[in-house]
């Protein structure tokens, strides 16, 4: 699956290249095609230690949603769950690393109304109201 989308063949990688090779590493992992090798070599192409958590979170990400998948199925088919998760060109269906978001940035929006009332640090605790 990961070999006939992507290919064994690169010298270098961009980021973003890396980020969805390493997802689609962990969807294969996640039916049972683990690639530990080609894993290896997308994380030695970059020295920076941001760059190597990114590609490893994008790596968990594509595992995780690949076991979740494959839970789900009475009988997982491994070419099922992957075309669900990797499209044909080899991005990603999904957002590859919305773990690496810390939960105050994805939750916030221009769109929700704001909160009524005093802010929660001018609220008394229970044990002080009537």
């Amino acid at each position: 699956m990961y070999d006939r989308t992507f290919g064994t063949e690169w010298e270098e990688l961009g980021r973003e290249e890396a980020v969805e090779r390493a997802f689609a590493l962990g969807v294969a992992a996640g039916v049972g095609n683990e690639r530990p090798a080609e894993l290896d070599r997308v994380l030695d192409a970059f020295e920076n230690a941001y760059d190597r958590s990114l590609i490893e979170l994008s790596y968990d990400e594509g595992r995780t949603k690949a076991l979740e998948i494959a839970a789900e199925a009475d009988d997982p088919d491994a070419e099922a769950v992957w075309d669900r998760l990797v499209d044909g060109t080899g991005s990603p269906r999904g957002a590859p690393v919305s773990a690496a978001l810390p939960g105050a940035i994805t939750e916030l929006t221009l769109t929700r109304a704001p909160r009524e009332g005093p802010p929660s640090s001018l609220d008394l605790p229970s044990m002080l109201r009537k």
